[in-house]
């Protein structure tokens, strides 16, 4: 059986790799490479970008300006921070920077074979321009083997993080289809509960009255047995107490069943035997089956347990999916993020309860001044995040500052009666094209800061690079 290899020691194996590589090649071919790339990392920059715009699938990402604007910058300065390292020290700084790219391509959904592509373009451009230079057959060889074998490092990392980060995703978006569904795993588990109760008083009943030779239930055959083998992977998505289970239920089925059947009426202490060992395996798969339920319920609880918005778990899968709309039917969204003014002078002077109804109410509110299409969240703490969908930048503003006043307006309740006067600072940020969700929050995070360092009580926003009507 193949052990898993966790990220520290892949991160560690690259190390070794590229420090071998480093080594290996001599000094003068990795200056030549160096010296090259700072001197053609612009015209290196544009074939990649060439070369994938050439790609119909590439130009999706790729077609709104975002090239000129950012990824042709941050291309040559990926460039230079890779073939200039000298250091253990930058190589991993470099790393970091790849699996960075790789969680951004996974955010964005890039494809990873047209990242192969735009690679294999590098290093065809590279070896065009090392070829016109002054090495020596021998040096312009090492050279290329440099680049070839420096890019593919960087190649196995970022996907490595980009794999990884897909499948976060993956499991996340799931989830949220499965609560948006309105499937009920605690119902679920319930079930299931009831369906391996039922096998084994079956078991226990035929145990007891069947004769020498009669077939004994199987557990794969059961109600719980066959959800287990059918449902329960694409709902669990894989987790090692899956394959457990499957294990104790073959060693039911395939070795103590047939062995209880055979000392039926013959043996009656073996057959007691072999009972417990059925019944201690059963309740290995309780348990087994217990933690697997609770560690899906977990994630597909979307809602915070405070104020019933939903928490942020989902807000990768909103975003990625608002931001498919936008770019396919041209529809804007926008992104609120509120964070209410002062909130730990609340809990210092009024204690932890009267917060908590604080945010209570400032969620009804944010509930009550919004469509029932458009997303609010408990983003974290005092803050909340609201997603407008369908929504301009004038009448995003609108929805901001009616948010800002009706709060700032009402008297919220806390304990013993007393009365409340609050303010919430709002960031406001327009989906502006930018693949990356992420940067649409940190958008919304630095306008909501300005209004904060503005004085609180106030709204600010964030256009980025959109083009939205006045």
């Amino acid at each position: 059986m193949k052990r898993k290899i966790n990220s520290a020691e892949a991160s560690e194996t690259v190390q070794a790799d590229w420090i071998s590589l480093f080594d290996q090649t001599p000094p003068a071919a990795r200056a030549a490479v160096r010296d090259l790339i700072e001197k053609q990392r612009h015209v290196l920059a544009d074939a990649f970008y060439e070369r994938m715009m050439q790609d119909t699938e590439a130009r999706s990402f790729l077609d709104n300006g975002i090239v000129h604007d950012r990824l042709h910058a941050s291309m040559q300065r990926w460039l230079s921070t890779l073939f200039s390292c000298e250091t253990q020290e930058q190589f991993v700084t470099a790393m970091a920077m790849q699996r960075h790219v790789g969680e951004v391509h996974s955010r964005v959904d890039v494809p990873v074979n047209i990242v192969a592509r735009g690679a294999r373009t590098l290093k065809n451009q590279i070896g065009l321009h090392l070829a016109h230079g002054t090495l020596d057959r021998n040096g312009l060889v090492e050279a290329v083997m440099y680049v070839d074998s420096l890019i593919d490092l960087a190649f196995e990392v970022m996907s490595s993080a980009f794999v990884a980060s897909h499948e976060r995703t993956a499991r996340i978006d799931e989830a949220y289809r499965s609560f948006s569904s309105g499937q009920n795993m605690s119902l679920e588990r319930e079930r299931q509960r009831s369906a391996l109760l039922d096998w084994e008083n079956r078991y226990l009943q035929a145990v007891m009255t069947a004769l020498p030779g009669d077939d004994l239930p199987r557990i794969n055959g059961s109600s719980f047995g066959l959800w287990m083998q059918h449902k329960a992977p694409a709902v669990f998505r894989g987790p090692s107490e899956l394959h457990a289970v499957r294990a104790l239920m073959r060693s039911i089925d395939d070795t103590l069943l047939p062995l209880c059947a055979q000392q039926l009426g013959n043996n009656p202490g073996e057959v007691r035997h072999l009972l417990k060992q059925v019944q201690s395996k059963v309740s290995e798969l309780k348990f087994l089956t217990e933690s697997m339920f609770e560690r899906l319920i977990d994630l597909e609880s979307g809602k915070d347990a405070l104020t019933q918005l939903l928490n942020r778990r989902f807000l990768p899968a909103i975003l990625a999916r608002e931001s498919e709309i936008a770019r396919t039917e041209g529809k804007p969204f926008a992104l609120l993020l509120i964070d209410v003014d002062h909130f730990k002078h609340i809990n210092d002077e009024y204690g932890h309860q009267a917060g908590d109804r604080v945010l209570q109410q400032v969620a009804m509110i944010l509930q009550n001044s919004v469509r029932a299409g458009d997303f609010v969240f408990r983003y974290g703490g005092e803050e909340f995040l609201v997603v407008l969908v369908e929504m301009s930048h004038a009448h995003a503003m609108r929805v901001a500052e009616k948010i800002r006043t009706r709060i700032a307006d009402e008297r919220l309740l806390i304990s013993n009666g007393g009365q409340l006067d609050i303010t919430v600072s709002i960031g406001v940020a327009m989906h502006d094209g930018h693949p990356d969700y992420q940067r649409l929050v940190n958008r919304a995070d630095n306008a909501m800061y300005r209004a904060k360092q503005g004085g609180r009580n106030r709204c600010e926003h964030d256009l980025g690079f959109c083009t939205v009507p006045a």
